[in-house]
């Protein structure tokens, strides 16, 4: 019996042939219906049996197939444009003026296309769940400590230079590999977040901002949104880890890309 609603919202890349990586390193192509069953398993199938109709729908790159993906999904239909490099032009100097120091946001797309909508977005549901469309997944939904009461993100996200041969020096440097969470609360910001509707409008309105997010969201509305209040981390801050699977491994996802090649 459903007593709960919930939106299964795909985001970052869902169709793509020869892609650049975002350091220029290789190329790949993705088709997130490689991941379909995969998800159904690991987020579908745990939301449901925890009582939630789920309605999907696709925020991807516009691609030439995504009015058929949104058709074989059964998505619900929105309108939306594609970021622009205009537009990736003034969030690099929002991002800048929010972070002077200029470490790593991620890539603005993904969130960026929620401020691209036509119309208003539908802020009804009880919970929302953000999915990477080409993560696969290797636990479960309900394998998270989920709050449904607060923003879920799933760690803290450290440098990834902490897993290649500078991690020394930025231990000696910086400390810790905690050290990202300690001063900006960064956090894995494109690939799975669950989120109630008590806080969809605030965190849509910070999702462009990625891995740094939940920073530029506590700089700006403290004390009115605070971790301790608002924020849980689904994996624990006993473990940092970072979004990119090339640095280090991670209990819950990878990344299915096809023909990667050096570039």
């Amino acid at each position: 019996m459903f007593n709960k609603t919930c939106l299964l919202i795909y985001i970052g890349n869902g169709y793509s042939e020869n892609s650049p990586s975002y350091d220029d390193a290789y190329t790949y192509s993705v088709d997130m219906r490689d991941n379909r069953d995969n998800h159904n398993k690991m987020i579908v199938e745990p939301l449901k049996e925890a009582g939630y109709n789920v309605d999907t729908m696709i925020v991807t790159n516009k691609h030439k197939y995504y009015d058929k993906f949104v058709e074989e999904y059964g998505a619900i239909p929105i309108e939306y444009d594609e970021v622009s490099q205009s537009d990736l032009k003034l969030m690099t100097k929002m991002y800048e003026f929010k972070v002077p120091e200029k470490w790593g946001p991620g890539n603005f797309r993904s969130g960026g296309r929620f401020l691209k909508l036509h119309r208003p977005f539908p802020d009804h549901y009880d919970q929302y769940v953000f999915v990477r469309a080409d993560a696969h997944f290797k636990m479960r939904l309900d394998e998270f400590k989920i709050d449904d009461n607060k923003m879920n993100y799933l760690w803290g996200e450290t440098d990834f230079r902490y897993f290649t041969d500078m991690r020394q020096k930025f231990l000696d440097n910086l400390g810790p590999e905690s050290w990202f969470w300690d001063n900006y609360n960064r956090v894995a910001g494109n690939v799975l977040s669950v989120v109630p509707k008590k806080y969809i409008k605030v965190f849509l309105s910070y999702y462009w901002l990625e891995h740094l997010s939940l920073h530029g969201m506590i700089r700006d509305l403290s004390p009115l949104i605070t971790v301790e209040n608002d924020v849980n981390i689904m994996m624990g801050l006993d473990n940092f880890y970072v979004t990119d699977i090339r640095f280090t491994e991670n209990p819950v996802y990878t990344f299915n890309k096809k023909d990667k090649k050096p570039s």
